[in-house]
């Protein structure tokens, strides 16, 4: 999906424009941590990446056409309801399809074609599907510093300036130009969107971050043309830009900072909204992901050490340490936390694992369940001289 997201952009981009400037666009949007960090995990972000591109290139490659019905509207129409089914209900990418006609004054007559018709009633097919399966729309509790914070992650703090600065140069002179300004007119509907709901979307889901994609794009355009500026000062802003921006991915692929951010991911710990702000700065990226791979295999050793039939299931003491421990072990049976309903576990025996030092034996909760326990293993975890985690291992026999 990462490598159709590239393929589109430059398609579309050397088709704008010319070779050297989507060039400079398939890089920049590369380095983008909210691509990296989509690009390594199946999230509906990742399909939106990969759909929202496609649909401009395919606007763009109808635009090139004078028949009423090209495939492409089709194509375009496909791509819009496959947003709506991965991110329902796609207001966002509705609009800035419709933007792309609205905003250039030479393409408005489009609002009326068969062509535009056709991607409307694709959209409003999968809302009325998602609507009839049972889903609703929640107005989002809008929060502004919390979000910026997640940008000037997801974007890296140098390329958000730049992508403001050549958003507001780019908006001078949008509606006199026609189909060069479709970046431009995706971009203004896909960031509002995200502006308003971008907390609200779970880790590591990276929401309605295509935006950024189509902020590149112009960067790439804006970069290359501006006037005012030297040839050398030009390649330099734009080399420091994009490394730092690969630091900066290559940072967030190794840590779980985008988690302790006070937003509402499913791993972040449970703040206030007066802490939103100094947690972004308080935030240990390497406490909460850090030595999950050493942690997962004392957890390994310890269920060889105690199964011989392969009848024991994992179990963790909360959720959030079972899903770590289930990414990282990487076995068919997912393992269970405590809130789980372990009615079909009934008469097998388990290891339990707690992250709590102070933990002296498993819950209460679970000792109606197995007849005796035992301390398999204590282990801390350390990570450059410094303790992240400390694990309490049980064997719990039935």
């Amino acid at each position: 999906l990462a490598l159709a997201a590239s393929l589109a952009v430059w398609r579309l981009m050397r088709s704008l424009f010319d070779a050297q400037i989507a060039g400079w666009a398939v890089v920049i949007v590369n380095v983008l941590p909210a691509f990296n960090l989509a690009a390594v995990t199946l999230t509906p972000a990742t399909v939106m990446l990969a759909l929202v591109p496609t649909a401009a290139l395919c606007l763009r490659v109808a635009l090139l056409h004078a028949h009423p019905l090209h495939w492409a509207w089709w194509a375009a129409a496909a791509c819009v309801l496959g947003a709506v089914l991965a991110q329902p209900p796609a207001f966002g990418v509705m609009l800035a399809v419709t933007m792309v006609f609205a905003l250039p004054e030479r393409l408005r007559h489009h609002l009326h074609a068969n062509g535009f018709l056709v991607i409307v009633g694709f959209w409003s097919v999968g809302v009325v599907c998602w609507l009839w399966s049972g889903g609703h729309w929640v107005w989002p509790e809008w929060r502004l510093i919390p979000n910026l914070f997640r940008w000037n992650v997801l974007a890296s703090p140098l390329l958000l300036v730049l992508f403001v600065l050549v958003t507001r140069i780019a908006g001078d002179r949008a509606t006199l130009m026609s189909q060069r300004s479709l970046p431009f007119a995706m971009l203004l509907p896909l960031a509002a969107m995200d502006l308003l709901y971008g907390p609200n979307h779970r880790w590591p889901d990276m929401g309605g971050a295509v935006w950024m994609v189509f902020a590149a794009m112009l960067l790439a355009y804006r970069g290359t043309v501006l006037g005012g500026i030297s040839s050398e000062e030009k390649i330099s802003l734009r080399t420091i830009a994009i490394v730092l921006a690969a630091l900066q991915s290559a940072f967030l692929l190794q840590t779980d900072l985008p988690r302790t951010l006070g937003l509402k991911w499913p791993f972040s710990r449970h703040t206030v909204a007066s802490s939103d702000d100094t947690h972004f700065f308080t935030a240990d990226p390497s406490k909460a992901m850090r030595g999950w791979r050493e942690s997962a295999k004392l957890v390994s050793a310890a269920l060889q050490q105690a199964s011989h039939d392969g009848s024991w299931f994992v179990m963790a003491s909360d959720w959030r340490l079972a899903v770590e421990l289930d990414h990282y072990l990487g076995q068919t049976e997912p393992v269970k936390s405590v809130e789980d309903d372990l009615s079909r576990f009934k008469g097998r025996s388990a290891i339990f694992v707690t992250d709590d030092p102070a933990a002296l034996a498993p819950p209460e909760a679970l000792k109606a369940r197995f007849e005796r326990f035992e301390v398999l293993s204590v282990a801390r975890v350390m990570h450059a001289g410094n303790e992240v985690r400390w694990l309490k291992i049980f064997a719990c026999h039935n």
